[in-house]
């Protein structure tokens, strides 16, 4: 049994641990509370000789890339459910551009901190609504 939608958190694994009721762990770092949960998760789940994949759900360029890197963690053993954002949306919003290779895997970026920025003239021609907050 595979646990995705039902564990969103950090205390909901700790259940389905303690049930006994997970044999693969899918983590998505939107569903669970972010990058850091997302670690977590996973180094519980190593621990207790779970294996995980990660999902994604429709992110950006700047999503796709940290969900790549995050996918080189030594237990995602199971292939993860990655695409670059071309395939969701006309442009990506993101340089660079998060490119699938050939053999359809990814090359993990060498770039500390985040490899894939917002390009705000992308983002300012595709959004609805836009508001700029300025501190007190």
């Amino acid at each position: 049994v595979c646990l995705d939608e039902s564990v969103d958190s950090v205390r909901a694994f700790e259940y389905a641990l303690k049930l006994k009721s997970c044999q693969v762990l899918n983590i998505k770092t939107g569903r669970v509370g972010g990058l850091s949960v997302a670690v977590k998760l996973h180094d519980m789940a190593r621990d207790a000789g779970i294996p995980c994949w990660v999902g994604s759900m429709l992110e950006s360029g700047v999503g796709a890339g940290i969900l790549v890197d995050l996918a080189t963690l030594d237990n995602f053993t199971y292939p993860g459910d990655l695409f670059p954002s071309r395939f969701f949306y006309r442009q990506d919003l993101t340089e660079p551009e998060l490119v699938l290779n050939d053999d359809c895997t990814f090359t993990p970026s060498t770039v500390v901190g985040i490899p894939y920025n917002p390009v705000h003239e992308r983002i300012e021609q595709v959004a609805k609504l836009s508001q700029t907050l300025l501190p007190r």
